[in-house]
């Protein structure tokens, strides 16, 4: 009798607010306005983060990649299996310019290996255009991003979403989701902005897109 007087009283309660609606986002700093350009809000973004983000034709990607390595005087580099579709111009790009290159996989194993990386290069899930972050998964080891001193992430235009509930839409069975904003910084000694101290001092996204059609 007691379990039902219980339940009778809940009955009767006065019922609590209703939920939001979650399919109408109020406007906040982690999701893009309609109708604005998510190429420009990222790129805006990660600058502000003191990142780097180029725009590259399709095909070109493995030799700007390799120019920008060439450039920061990497030698010792290892490619995420992230990379997918740009594995292979990424992979010729670096053979071209005497630039060795491991798979990340292959070396994740030793620690002597790793730490004298010189740059890792990778793909990920997805692009953030309101944080101008980089969203990658446990699927590909979230490590090869923060591993070395350079980290390069190559990516489609197509990759690109507006806000964090765009990636939690897109990557609803993902686990252990990384977002990586700009360089590896730290303020913990005298308030001092330090970038680099726990993860990669530089961070270049490179963002691949088809040629713009002729006039």
């Amino acid at each position: 009798m007691e379990r039902e007087a219980f339940l009778a009283r809940l009955r009767r309660a006065r019922p609590g607010p209703e939920l939001p609606d979650v399919r109408v986002l109020p406007h906040a700093q982690t999701e893009a306005r309609g109708g604005e350009d998510l190429l420009d809000r990222f790129r805006e973004e990660l600058t502000a983060v003191a990142g780097l983000c180029e725009i590259v034709t399709r095909g070109h990607e493995g030799v700007a990649v390799g120019a920008s390595l060439q450039s920061a005087g990497a030698r010792r580099v290892a490619l995420g299996s992230d990379l997918g579709r740009f594995a292979d111009p990424v992979r010729a790009g670096l053979e071209a310019l005497g630039i060795g290159a491991v798979a990340y996989d292959d070396v994740v194993a030793d620690r002597a290996a790793l730490g004298a990386l010189d740059a890792t290069v990778t793909g990920c899930d997805r692009l953030v255009a309101a944080t101008g972050s980089i969203v990658t998964s446990a699927r590909a080891g979230r490590a090869a991003a923060l591993i070395a001193p350079i980290h390069v992430c190559v990516a489609g235009v197509d990759q690109l979403v507006g806000g964090l509930s765009d990636v939690l839409a897109a990557l609803p069975d993902a686990s252990l989701v990384a977002l990586q904003s700009g360089p590896s910084r730290t303020a913990d000694i005298e308030k001092r902005l330090i970038l680099g101290m726990h993860g990669p001092g530089t961070t270049l996204v490179l963002i691949v897109r088809d040629a713009p059609s002729p006039a």
